[in-house]
């Protein structure tokens, strides 16, 4: 029987972190879950990137350092070569399987050296520090995660407990959503909810929503937040007229959520696993979602983008997610998708677009589904209709051709994007507009240049038509940090993009940090 859904471990660093006694209490959690994908009609197995022979089986080599980032994405790509999965799940934190550092984005001057990213792992592209290198995106792959720093092996067990226990819902359980959004993002996230939901009823505003007022309605399964983050930090943040007060937080948040709950979170840092021990710290507020039985947790490890008052960046990944998500698709399909949209329908060579390619990433197991299509096509199903549907004979058949096409569809996505490339120059008139326009958005820094390249399918498009594209890119931050009334500096970065053809401007687009 072909595997289905592949668990990526790494025993040796669990052994060091979890001890013997952690490793089989993890064991025994996976057993229960291998047991209860079966009757989903899945088959899942585990393979230890750390054990040479398992790995010399699939034509790969032993990982051992957990800190050993090309290791462990060879290994990935050598087990889905060989078993070509439905599903990658990747087995704990970063300190078990790492995230992979992607190099600082062209032009994104912003704080963040480096990016962790789980997207080399859902792309057959070598390894690279290259975000653009990952533009062909066509595997399902999510992480089971624990925070850095993690001690015994009691999480990790809650999570696979959770996921073997998932219970699939009725589309009508989904129907009423969880919102929440900083004041100045009002309008942006009133159009994302439009476009998910149909309508934006509902949504909560800090500063004047908060806890005690948003907790009722976290039981709800469905949660978009578009608020502020910030790293090492456990709780989100509003924004009104300069001032930032604490929206939610792990703590108070933890209560109230539910199993099958699915988030996507746009915020600064939601998703970053952070060792929140060393100070006595809450733990990060993806994990408050996870150990109450979310199913998933989308969210970005590091500084996010997207515009004030329409969407971009990390509105519409977001977006494109829990649209999916809604539609009947697994979790990890949703993301996969969600992936291949944005790249399809986002210019890439717009620096921060690139950077929400790579920073935004999924927690949970990828298999789960929060609900499935109905069978009508209304989306409204009785128990027992939802019941047989989920146990269709042809079920895996159909997932399989769903891949295919997913894979085909991401190469050929890949080929027709685009990228920042090396420095360009660009005459004079060309530069003094970009520099009016930036200052006319109160950018004090002068754009920097690059040429536009892509893939083979842009490059002889291109070559064709005789056009040659540039970017221009201002990423700056406020001469005054933004601080919480807490006293924690939140990220305040804002960009400027102009897109150029020929000389000439085609596009503007300001955006700033989540």
């Amino acid at each position: 029987m072909a595997t289905d859904k592949v668990v990526i471990a790494n025993r040796t660093a669990m052994h060091a972190q979890y001890g013997i006694a952690g490793v089989q209490a993890i064991d025994a959690a996976l057993a229960k879950l291998i047991a209860a994908d079966l009757k989903r009609g899945i088959k899942t197995d585990v393979v230890d990137i750390s054990h040479s022979g398992e790995m010399t089986g699939f034509g790969g080599f032993a990982v051992v350092a957990p800190t050993d980032e090309r290791g462990a994405k060879q290994a990935v790509d050598a087990i889905c070569g060989r078993l070509n999965p439905d599903y990658v799940m990747l087995l704990g934190g970063p300190d078990i399987v790492p995230h992979i550092a992607l190099d600082r984005i062209r032009g994104v001057t912003d704080s963040d050296a480096t990016t962790e990213s789980d997207l080399p792992y859902a792309s057959p592209a070598p390894f690279s520090r290259s975000a653009q290198r990952y533009l062909n995106v066509t595997r399902v792959v999510s992480r089971l995660p624990t925070p850095r720093g993690t001690a015994t092996a009691d999480a990790l067990v809650i999570l696979l407990d959770a996921s073997a226990a998932h219970v699939t819902r009725p589309a009508g359980d989904l129907i009423d959503f969880f919102s929440i959004t900083a004041d100045s993002w009002l309008a942006s996230t009133q159009l994302s909810l439009n476009s998910v939901f149909g309508r934006h009823q509902g949504l909560y505003i800090a500063p004047q929503d908060g806890h005690q007022t948003i907790d009722p309605d976290l039981k709800r399964l469905p949660h978009f937040i578009n608020c502020h983050g910030a790293q090492n930090d456990w709780r989100f943040y509003g924004e009104k007229n300069g001032v930032f007060p604490v929206a939610m937080e792990s703590a108070l948040t933890e209560p109230h959520v539910g199993p099958g709950t699915v988030v996507a979170a746009e915020c600064c840092y939601g998703a970053e696993l952070y060792d929140h021990t060393i100070n006595g710290w809450q733990q990060p507020i993806c994990m408050s979602y996870l150990l109450k039985g979310a199913a998933a947790f989308m969210g970005s490890t590091n500084i996010a983008y997207g515009p004030a008052a329409s969407n971009g960046q990390a509105d519409l990944i977001c977006q494109s997610f829990l649209e999916n998500v809604l539609a009947g698709a697994s979790v990890g399909r949703a993301m996969l998708q969600a992936r291949q949209h944005f790249v399809s329908t986002q210019a890439m060579s717009t620096p921060v677009n690139l950077k929400t390619l790579a920073q935004f990433v999924l927690y949970g197991d990828p298999s789960l589904h929060v609900t499935l299509p109905a069978s009508d096509g209304s989306q409204e199903e009785d128990d027992d209709a939802f019941a047989a549907l989920s146990d269709e004979v042809d079920g895996k058949i159909a997932r399989k051709a769903r891949r295919m096409a997913l894979d085909s569809d991401g190469r050929a996505i890949a080929s027709a994007a685009t990228f920042a490339g090396t420095p360009a120059d660009v005459p004079a008139e060309t530069e003094r507009r970009l520099r009016e326009i930036a200052r006319s958005h109160h950018f004090v820094i002068e754009p920097k240049v690059y040429h536009v390249s892509g893939g083979s399918g842009f490059r002889a498009t291109a070559k064709r038509l005789g056009r040659e594209r540039k970017v221009a890119i201002a990423v700056e931050r406020a001469e005054t940090p933004f601080r919480t009334d807490t006293g924690v500096e939140l990220p305040s970065y804002r960009a400027f993009v102009a897109h150029i053809m020929d000389d000439g401007l085609t596009r503007v687009e300001i955006s700033e940090s989540r």
